[in-house]
């Protein structure tokens, strides 16, 4: 359901969150729906101002449980800067309030269960969207790491992984603590939720990473200079092999090797890129040989 628009950003509420404010004012809570209501919503706007500051619009928000979406005019995954930066805005903003809430409680400002159940609600949407596994702002900094090191699409497989995984711990453990009485039903819904949406990013990697590519197409283009990277490949292997390799802020230098293992040539990774769009990722490494090497036999 859209609540409101301002600036060009859509404000819409999940049914989940309608759901959970329901039940709280069912049981009489209704003051503490409100709260996790404005926390949710100063942790989303923690991550619009991230995202503004980086030049990135953004078209909606979507409020939670526990946490939201904030949906991009650009696919920021791909700058591993950015993605960290309106990562971690989110969870920062809830240490923030977490800070004022204690000045509150200091000087009494408000009831004291009010205040604990401030500082509670800001801990517990900080330290799980903190949890590196996608689509939680952990999983997005971890992305944001690894990819530096393993390259974009496999650090997406990696956090999806882990999202998974969590997701299974999550609705297993919910459903146990909430057979003894012991926690309620939220536990379970989260895990299903971060099981789906897990899913959800796994199918938009294949388009993002396609937009990848193109990006650094297109930033080679530019005037200027990248850090550079060698990486060694057999000629017989398909170039996507070559291409998940590749890291953001980086221009690859692909050492080409035949069966023997000596040095065929080199494809440079505008060689690869132009050869991955025109005859696919199946293509083996050595049709896109830029510079070959004479055998001198």
């Amino acid at each position: 359901m859209t609540l409101l628009s301002v600036g060009g950003v859509r404000f819409r509420v999940n049914a989940l969150f309608l759901l959970l404010l329901f039940g709280l004012a069912w049981a009489e809570r209704l003051a503490e729906g409100l709260t996790v209501f404005a926390v949710v919503l100063l942790h989303e706007l923690g991550h619009v101002a991230a995202a503004k500051g980086y030049g990135v619009g953004v078209e909606e928000v979507e409020l939670l449980p526990f946490g939201g979406v904030a949906r991009l005019s650009g696919p920021v995954e791909l700058d591993p800067a950015a993605e960290a930066g309106i990562a971690v805005a989110g969870p920062f903003t809830n240490l923030a309030l977490m800070a004022a809430g204690a000045l509150l409680w200091r000087y009494d400002v408000f009831s004291p269960w009010w205040t604990r159940f401030f500082l509670e609600v800001n801990a517990l949407i900080a330290g799980v969207n903190l949890l590196p596994a996608l689509p939680l702002d952990g999983g997005r900094l971890l992305r944001a790491h690894r990819s530096r090191k393993v390259g974009w699409r496999r650090a997406t497989a990696e956090a999806v992984r882990l999202g998974r995984a969590l997701a299974v711990v999550f609705t297993a453990a919910g459903a146990v603590l909430l057979y003894l009485g012991v926690a309620a039903v939220t536990l379970p819904v989260l895990g299903v939720f971060v099981f789906i949406a897990a899913g959800k990013e796994e199918q938009a990697a294949a388009y993002l990473f396609m937009a990848y590519l193109s990006r650094k197409r297109e930033r080679l283009l530019r005037p200027g200079c990248m850090s550079a990277e060698m990486l060694a490949a057999a000629g017989a292997a398909p170039i996507k092999h070559v291409v998940e390799r590749m890291v953001p802020d980086k221009y690859h230098l692909v050492w080409v090797v035949d069966e023997d293992g000596r040095p065929a040539g080199i494809a440079s990774e505008r060689d690869i890129l132009d050869a991955l769009f025109e005859h696919g990722p199946e293509l083996p490494l050595e049709g896109a040989i830029g510079w070959r090497f004479i055998d001198r036999k």
